[in-house]
C-alpha cells in the first residue's frame, strides 16, 4: 500500500506542477501571493512525499482515495479551461469567460478544492500533525486567492453573469438546491 500511496501523491503534485508551466497563463510579473504559493509549495509537497515514503500510513487507503478525488476534480478542471487562459493563484487576471460547465457546475473553483482534496490526502493516509499544518496553510492561501479572484470577477464586466453563478453554486463545496 506504501508504493500505490506514494504513487499517488507524487502523480498529484507532478500534474499541479504541469499545469503551472503548461496550462495556467503567466499575467506578468508574478504577485507577492503567487510567490509565497510558489515558496512553498515545493517544501510542503516534499514533507508529503517524505512521509509518504517514511512515515506509517494507518489511513492509507483513505489518503489514495483522496488522492484519486483530487486528481480526478483537477484533470475535471484542466478538460474545461483548455484554451481559456486562466491565470495562475493570485494574479488578478480577469479571465475571457465565467467558465459553469464540468467540475464548475458544483463548485466555483475546483483547482483548489482538488489542491486541498491532495493535501488532505496525505494528512489522513499518515495522520502525522506537520501534514495537518501543510492543509490550514494552504487552505488559508486558496481561499485567499478565490475571494481575490471573486472581487475581481465581481468588478468586472462580468459581475452579473458570476454574481448569478455564486448564487447557484458553492465556493468550495456543493451548494445543496432546494427542491
Amino acid at each position: 500500500m506504501r508504493a500505490t500511496f506514494f504513487i499517488a501523491d507524487l502523480v498529484c503534485f507532478a500534474g499541479f506542477g504541469w499545469a503551472m508551466f503548461r496550462h495556467f497563463l503567466p499575467a506578468g510579473r508574478p504577485k507577492p501571493g503567487m510567490l509565497l504559493t510558489g515558496a512553498v509549495v515545493p517544501i510542503f509537497a516534499g514533507l508529503h512525499l517524505w512521509a509518504a515514503l517514511t512515515r506509517p500510513l494507518p489511513g492509507a487507503l483513505a489518503g489514495v482515495i483522496l488522492y484519486a478525488a483530487g486528481a480526478a476534480l483537477f484533470w475535471g478542471a484542466i478538460a474545461v479551461t483548455r484554451g481559456r487562459h486562466l491565470a495562475a493563484c493570485f494574479q488578478n487576471r480577469m479571465p475571457e469567460t465565467v467558465v459553469v460547465t464540468g467540475p464548475y457546475r458544483y463548485v466555483r473553483h475546483p483547482f483548489y478544492v482538488s489542491y486541498l482534496l491532495v493535501w488532505t490526502g496525505g494528512f489522513v493516509g499518515s495522520g502525522w500533525w506537520p501534514l495537518a499544518i501543510t492543509v490550514i496553510v494552504m487552505g488559508t492561501i486558496y481561499f485567499s486567492a478565490a475571494s481575490l479572484e471573486e472581487r475581481t470577477m465581481l468588478n468586472s464586466g462580468a459581475r452579473e453573469e458570476y454574481g448569478l453563478y455564486m448564487r447557484k453554486t458553492g465556493r468550495f463545496l456543493p451548494r445543496l438546491s432546494r427542491t
